[in-house]
């Protein structure tokens, strides 16, 4: 049994574990989904931006300079299918003086001789057309107009973008649309943008940014809540079957415990029945009256003893299974109360005093009267046998208001504070009997509790070793 418990226990661990696992890997995934999808939005956002900072530079790139540059375009004759286009691109320096020449046609000749200052010279090749328009104008914007880092990273503020660093750089070859790539940091998660401001001559800006945690988790709301309650309830769904299997554990430790304390407590009695059977089938024994009537007392005691401990197990069962019907009426109190001590049948090695105390508003009371009764009964008991030669057992029943309260004190030996909270556990009896010869099954205070709760009522104790033990049961009325 012990080797299933624990391969249950390990199976199961495992099993939870790699659920747990595969959860979180799955989780994982996602949110490294769901940052490369945001970090798709946030790129497409920051070129917004820039191409909105370019528009502006453009319309100014008149204002600074006296020169503007013109372009010309060689070779347009190899355009395919997809609009690609293999060119020669060539950039002339163009003053103001030459723009008003322009609009005059006498000097038109004279102006395109001057037209021979060619500023820079690029082969391209497999390019869309609307890509070398754009790529030119940046081109020219650059050379009367530079791209100033402060007012970008002010358009990204703006627009609520936030740059960690951000710096021109030179690429090794030319770039013609703007990347973006994550670097490697998950919390908070960051990217690396690369954007080619001025493509032909191979200038562009890098910037880190930060992605925003926030929308991030609002966007995994519902897999974030839907994996946490998962994993949850896996870990409530392990933790009891755990409990459960502690429980059924402990359930056979107490039936192992019950049957090993049943078989001692019935041999003692049976052994005793069969030595008087003995005695009786002897004929020459059963001359002898006194000796007769020591026998029969001796039987009707441990007929008794048997009685009782067939009685709290079909109670104990019977408040188990049954829910502990009650049949409430309304009786006198005290009258049961002086019935139980007229009828109580204590030891003859022993000097027992009952005494009553009642402080009630009347003495009708509602409740079961038998179970009461019999709750009662086995505090008494309790209290005689697990004290000395002399007991005295003061019985309080106090009604005040709604309120009953029973109390039950003896001079005994008391219970230790680290045994209190066991001593109404099933067939739990206590490590500090003098005697552990004294008859028992430790079912007397279970009992007392099923029927006290039964009654929605509380039973508590109060104890000190060697100095007695109070039981107090409180019930509605």
């Amino acid at each position: 049994m012990e080797k299933r418990i624990k391969t249950v226990w390990i199976l199961t661990i495992i099993t939870a574990l790699l659920m747990i696992g595969g959860q979180s890997y799955w989780l994982y995934n996602q949110y490294c989904y769901s940052v490369n999808e945001y970090m798709h939005t946030m790129h497409e956002q920051i070129v917004k931006v820039e191409k909105e900072v370019f528009e502006v530079r453009y319309t100014r790139r008149t204002q600074r300079l006296a020169m503007t540059v013109n372009y010309k375009i060689e070779m347009p004759d190899s355009t395919d299918s997809k609009g690609n286009t293999n060119c020669i691109v060539s950039f002339y320096n163009i003053t103001q003086e030459h723009a008003r020449l322009a609009k005059e046609p006498d000097t038109y000749e004279a102006l395109q001789k001057r037209l021979t200052e060619r500023r820079d010279t690029f082969c391209i090749k497999n390019i869309p057309n609307e890509v070398l328009l754009d790529a030119t104008s940046r081109y020219s914007t650059e050379i009367s107009n530079s791209l100033a880092l402060e007012s970008l990273d002010s358009a990204f503020l703006a627009n609520g973008i936030i740059p960690l660093e951000m710096e021109k750089i030179t690429l090794d070859s030319i770039a013609w649309n703007s990347t973006y790539a994550p670097t490697g940091k998950l919390f908070p998660p960051q990217m690396r943008v690369t954007y080619p401001y001025n493509p032909f001559q191979k200038q562009a800006f890098t910037a880190t940014f930060s992605v925003p945690l926030n929308p991030l988790i609002r966007q995994m709301a519902w897999q974030l809540m839907g994996s946490i309650l998962l994993i949850l309830l896996l870990i409530f769904c392990l933790i009891y079957q755990i409990k459960t299997i502690l429980k059924q554990r402990k359930i056979d430790e107490m039936r192992k415990s019950f049957v090993n304390t049943m078989i001692h407590e019935l041999k003692r009695p049976v052994q005793t029945l069969k030595m008087c059977v003995a005695f009786l089938n002897n004929k020459s024994m059963r001359t002898d009256e006194q000796a007769m009537d020591e026998v029969l007392k001796d039987s009707m005691f441990e007929l008794d003893n048997l009685s009782a401990y067939l009685a709290k197990v079909r109670d104990m069962t019977r408040a188990d299974y049954e829910h502990t019907p009650l049949n409430i009426r309304t009786f006198n109190l005290c009258e049961t109360v002086d019935k139980l001590i007229r009828l109580n049948n204590a030891p003859a090695d022993k000097q027992v005093i009952l005494r009553p105390h009642y402080e009630m508003e009347s003495p009708l009371v509602t409740a079961d009267a038998v179970h009461l009764a019999n709750m009662i009964s086995n505090l008494i008991e309790n209290a005689i046998k697990y004290s000395g030669k002399e007991v005295c057992i003061d019985i309080y029943c106090l009604q005040k208001g709604r309120t009953l309260t029973i109390r039950i004190a003896d001079n005994g030996i008391g219970i230790s504070a680290s045994e209190q909270g066991k001593v109404f556990d099933k067939f739990y009896r206590g490590n500090n009997m003098p005697d552990r010869n004294i008859p028992g099954i430790g079912l007397g205070l279970s009992y007392v509790k099923l029927l006290t709760e039964a009654h929605h009522g509380t039973i508590s104790l109060t104890s000190q070793p060697g100095r007695g033990t109070t039981f107090s049961i409180v019930l509605p009325q």
